[in-house]
């Protein structure tokens, strides 16, 4: 979680908190980075003062697996596939 600071275009100040997900681990620079890119990407603003608030590993381990699991499919065939060229 970080918290931006941008410069207006012409007057005021753009302020707000945003999370932001990695699939590896980090240091603090590519994480401020990360956070720059993200807020260009998302508002479009740049120049931005950033600050890393919190950092967080989160992990997810299934507890108990029910029967109905298996009638999920993992893949479905195209019902009307679509051919693609160059032509």
């Amino acid at each position: 979680m970080f918290k931006y600071n941008c410069p207006g275009q012409w007057w005021g100040e753009h302020t707000g908190y945003r999370q932001m997900y990695t699939n590896s681990q980090i240091n603090d620079e590519q994480a401020i980075s990360v956070a720059k890119n993200d807020i260009k990407k998302s508002r479009g603003l740049t120049d931005c003062d950033v600050s890393l608030l919190v950092k967080y590993k989160l992990s997810i381990e299934p507890i108990k697996t029910y029967p109905d699991i298996t009638k999920i499919p993992f893949s479905e065939p195209a019902k009307k596939a679509i051919k693609l060229s160059l032509d």
